[in-house]
């Protein structure tokens, strides 16, 4: 395998999280640290984690043990240092209701297309296959656009998750018009977002999330897909359109059936994109074995405060071959884990 699988524009966050009742601090957050995660979790190899390429910015009061931590994943994370700055920190409230209050404690550092080339080189960027991307619709034309003089890899993906707030009617234009490029992108909203765009109420049953992906088909160019993140109901794909029409893909969340299981859904989103992305482009584009990779991995995201414990090759105890057994037992899946097992290692 030729050049980087996976990279991100998400920043690394270091999370407090607080509750009604508790509080955490030193919570390694941000949407890319998520994404990334969901890739790893996926990556049936040492081989394949390395080529998750992405940049974490240390301020001088980035803590020893969480660079530790993300080592022990093996990817080919990229330290970039400055002490003249504090890291990247995040405050987060979660009350009742889904309540949820974010601000930022510390400056943000954003990561751009010069940010990747300086750190991985021009050659790694000319051949990556897949750039997760969390913005508006204006820095992801941006980005793609300036991606263009880096078009060895052609069958370059971007996986896009618009930013919550400015996933509405407002800016329904603009985000139309990045899924009407001549790129590959797939667009990746929760299901409150997707229907937000169209202006109308989010949807609670599977059958309405449906309904709302199907809207999606007139608004996007015919190579490019629509992943919807439907929380507890999981997720619902409207693939590529072929002979004039496009198949509907859904798969339940991991812990569907074992609500109990949930601890914290923070990242479980950006976790899911990360695993999809890593199981789309190992399977040169199955849509249906990505999304059963994207429901596993957010499924292990959300299983505790912060990120689940590694160790080895085993996330909160499971491998992703003993979770995606139990994923496709549960669930009673027409998919045996031989197969997808050979799918992903055979890229």
């Amino acid at each position: 395998m030729s050049g980087s699988l996976l990279t991100t524009n998400g920043m690394f966050i270091i999370d407090e999280i607080h509750t009604s009742g508790q509080s955490y601090s030193d919570i390694i957050g941000g949407g890319g640290m998520y994404a990334i995660l969901g890739g790893c979790i996926v990556s049936p190899s040492v081989e394949i984690k390395k080529k998750l390429r992405w940049i974490v910015d240390r301020g001088r009061d980035f803590p020893m043990d969480i660079t530790k931590q993300i080592e022990s994943w093996n990817t080919g994370v990229c330290f970039r240092d400055d002490q003249s700055r504090l890291t990247t920190r995040g405050w987060n409230f979660y009350g009742e209701n889904e309540f949820r209050e974010f601000k930022y404690l510390s400056k943000k550092k954003r990561i751009d297309v010069e940010d990747w080339r300086n750190e991985f080189g021009s050659e790694e960027v000319d051949h990556l296959a897949c750039v997760h991307l969390v913005c508006s619709d204006e820095r992801a034309s941006s980005i793609i656009d300036e991606m263009r003089s880096y078009a060895k890899c052609e069958d370059r993906v971007y996986v896009w998750e618009p930013i919550p707030d400015l996933c509405d009617a407002q800016h329904f234009d603009g985000i139309k018009a990045v899924m009407n490029r001549h790129e590959k992108v797939i667009l990746s909203p929760n299901a409150e977002e997707g229907a937000r765009l169209f202006g109308i109420s989010e949807p609670t049953t599977l059958e309405e999330c449906e309904n709302l992906a199907k809207r999606f088909d007139s608004f996007m160019g015919p190579e490019n897909i629509c992943v919807l993140r439907c929380g507890k109901l999981g997720s619902v794909a409207l693939t590529a359109r072929r002979k004039e029409s496009r198949d509907l893909i859904h798969f339940p969340a991991y812990h569907f059936e074992t609500p109990q299981k949930v601890i914290d859904p923070t990242g479980g989103g950006n976790t899911f994109l990360g695993g999809f992305s890593v199981g789309y482009v190992l399977t040169r584009g199955n849509v249906s074995i990505a999304s059963i990779c994207g429901n596993i991995s957010a499924g292990c995201a959300i299983e505790q405060i912060g990120v689940p414990k590694l160790n080895h090759e085993k996330w909160n105890g499971l491998s992703f071959e003993e979770r995606l057994g139990i994923y496709i037992e549960t669930y009673k899946l027409p998919y045996d884990r031989e197969t997808i097992n050979k799918m992903l290692l055979d890229y």
